[in-house]
């Protein structure tokens, strides 16, 4: 009776959201954290014409815990508080309609570096949408001790306090950049974290690691929104110290690709539900991605170089 319950639960129990990341808009200076207005306004369209509603990052928690269907449900954020956000962006996503989050870089915006809007600006895109904090320096937090993580969370918090009246219960990490050190700090001011690993985020996915896509450049829009959460039971990376050893874990797939920056693809079977990867690699960079993919499914993990 058990397997005829899970039979019939609705389908949309299984559906998945997908998230979003903006930087720059329309600012051809910084082309790896740039968007056309042109690109989009294709994105807002293709969403329109194919049934996508797009809300807040707290109605989609709220969806959440309520148990609703987010299937088709699409969220924008926005990090960093460009200037180019306010002044081309801004303008599309009140013509179109599209509620996003902004997430703060608050110690630019309170010390109005230029790049950067000021309180009065980030005030105007709260009307439209809502606001996070996106840390106070912007630093590479992992290289923070804890005291300096938790010193530069509480000046952002601050900050929010002065200008704004109160404080978001959203914290976007900067670089995208984290450990499970930093996870603990961090979800210890704010209970909503979003990452920049990319993927799709399921009513089961927890709120304090929130995968989001970058839409960077000329992307294809429905083939992001395709991507699905790849189940994954006991996944294990395994390193030392900065050596990534073996990747490892179940699945019900016949096979996964494997993604590690600078190392590339490799195709690895799946024998009795077990997969085991061993590719002995270095890291060559401070921040490396491991993809693990089965079609449009995908779990992704970050992991940062020891320094």
């Amino acid at each position: 009776m058990r397997y005829l319950y899970l039979f019939f639960l609705p389908l949309w129990l299984f559906a998945e959201a997908h998230l979003f990341v903006l930087h720059r808009i329309d600012d051809s200076r910084h082309p790896y954290t740039n968007t056309s207005s042109k690109e989009l306004i294709k994105y807002f369209k293709y969403m329109k014409s194919h049934g996508y509603k797009a809300v807040k990052l707290s109605t989609l928690i709220k969806m959440q815990k309520e148990g609703k269907n987010i299937d088709k449900i699409v969220v924008f954020t926005v990090d960093d508080s460009y200037k180019s956000f306010y002044k081309n962006g801004l303008p599309l996503f009140k013509k179109y309609n599209i509620p996003f989050t902004l997430f703060v870089y608050t110690k630019a915006t309170t010390q109005k570096w230029g790049d950067f809007m000021n309180w009065e600006q980030v005030k105007d895109c709260a009307k439209y949408g809502e606001l996070g904090v996106h840390s106070w320096a912007h630093p590479h937090l992992a290289k923070l001790s804890d005291k300096e993580i938790i010193e530069d969370t509480k000046k952002a918090v601050n900050a929010f306090k002065k200008y704004i009246g109160y404080v978001p219960k959203m914290y976007a990490y900067p670089y995208g950049e984290y450990d499970e050190r930093v996870k603990k700090i961090i979800n210890s001011f704010f209970p909503i974290i979003a990452n920049q690993n990319p993927g799709a985020y399921a009513i089961t996915s927890p709120k304090n690691n929130i995968d989001r896509i970058a839409l960077t450049g000329t992307v294809d829009i429905s083939k992001k929104l395709k991507i699905k959460v790849l189940n994954i039971k006991n996944l294990k990376i395994e390193r030392d110290k900065n050596k990534i050893t073996k990747i490892s874990g179940y699945t019900k797939k016949p096979y996964v690709n494997i993604y590690i920056t600078k190392l590339g693809w490799k195709g690895v079977k799946v024998k009795n539900g077990y997969f085991e990867y061993k590719p002995n690699f270095t890291l060559k960079k401070y921040r490396n991605r491991v993809i693990i993919s089965y079609n449009y499914e995908m779990i992704s993990k970050l992991i940062l170089k020891e320094e």
